[in-house]
């Protein structure tokens, strides 16, 4: 019967990964992905800059919204199982600092232990993010991680990462959870930016800012929980016409978000390209611009959508002269980091 029942499993895992071979990928010109000739004119955009210190560049009265600023999505899916359906990233997080990214996607849950610890693991959808690609390797939690960003920006102290938290866990306590984040964040309060107010580069060099997509259930109050953003979850696969959500950050700031994780290759573009060109970041605006999608089937692969959407964007000549936010990229690499963060310098 236990033969029987794995002989099952493996024919619906099976049947997934078929029907979950994205409808329509051709439609931005062929499964290539990125090209070596792409990768290298990329790589030569500001070449002056180093990737992990681009920030240095800019004057320290920029407010961090005005920038053109490259983010990962689901940042911590390096390692995962099943990857097929799951990975976002090839990079571990210092690779993604050191190759240019500036926003990180930070998905949470609580790990209670039998002898009554709670910890903060990362995980996506189902799956638990793990530290290495070893079949053995323990789950990633978010003290594995804050080192990694710690230690970039004491290296690097002329740049500042966006650090987007989200409670992934749908069955957590909020209250617990919230907790938990604080107590991770207080054992080096200095380096974070907590306020909910938009920085200007020159108060951030060297630390975190913080933003929110938890609740504050237990009254932190706006000097801790760091911007916050909240917006709903853009799972319609019904394409509309203004694909962006626009939410208040404070009283002054607003948030525009497109995150329509449910489109297809071609929808997906088209709502990236239109809220690229009707952007609106500046002093009072956080814009954040997904290219990232799980895809309009029954079942996603992020990989194979990225190789084409990164391609597309390497393909892009971004617009110069005003900001276009944050552009949050899966499978990202330094050649698209630069090809994004370049844009600041033209």
């Amino acid at each position: 019967m236990k033969k029987r029942t794995r002989l099952v499993a493996i024919i619906l895992i099976l049947a997934l990964v078929v029907t979950a071979v994205p409808t329509g990928i051709a439609l931005l010109g062929g499964g290539g992905g990125i090209t070596s000739e792409q990768r290298e004119a990329a790589l030569s955009e500001s070449s002056e800059l180093a990737a992990a210190s681009w920030m240095s560049a800019i004057p320290d009265g920029t407010r961090i919204t005005s920038l053109t600023i490259p983010g990962t999505h689901d940042s911590a899916t390096a390692h995962i199982t099943p990857g097929y359906f799951l990975q976002c990233q090839k990079l571990g997080f210092s690779d993604q600092l050191y190759a240019g990214f500036r926003y990180l996607d930070i998905r949470l849950a609580l790990d209670e232990a039998k002898d009554g610890t709670t910890s903060l693991k990362f995980i996506h959808a189902f799956g638990n993010c793990r530290k290495s690609g070893s079949l053995f390797s323990g789950t990633l939690h978010l003290d594995d991680v804050l080192p990694q960003v710690y230690q970039f920006l004491s290296e690097n102290p002329t740049e500042t990462v966006i650090f987007m938290v989200k409670d992934e866990g749908g069955d957590d306590d909020p209250a617990k959870f919230e907790q938990a984040f604080f107590d991770y964040l207080d054992d080096d309060a200095e380096m974070w930016y907590t306020q909910n107010e938009i920085p200007a580069i020159g108060d951030v060099r060297g630390r975190i800012v913080l933003a929110t997509r938890f609740e504050d259930v237990n009254g932190e109050g706006e000097d801790r929980m760091g911007l916050t953003t909240h917006w709903s979850q853009q799972e319609n696969k019904d394409i509309i016409d203004d694909p962006q959500e626009v939410t208040a950050i404070n009283d002054n700031a607003q948030l525009y978000v497109q995150d329509r994780f449910k489109y297809g290759v071609s929808d997906k573009w088209a709502a990236f390209a239109q809220s690229m060109k009707e952007c609106q970041a500046g002093d009072v605006v956080l814009s954040l611009n997904f290219l990232s999608t799980s895809g309009s089937g029954s079942a996603g692969h992020p990989k194979a959508y990225a190789k084409q959407l990164d391609s597309q964007l390497l393909n892009t000549d971004l617009e110069s002269g005003r900001s276009l936010g944050v552009m949050i990229v899966d499978f990202g690499e330094e050649a698209l980091a630069r090809h994004i963060f370049a844009q600041n310098f033209k």
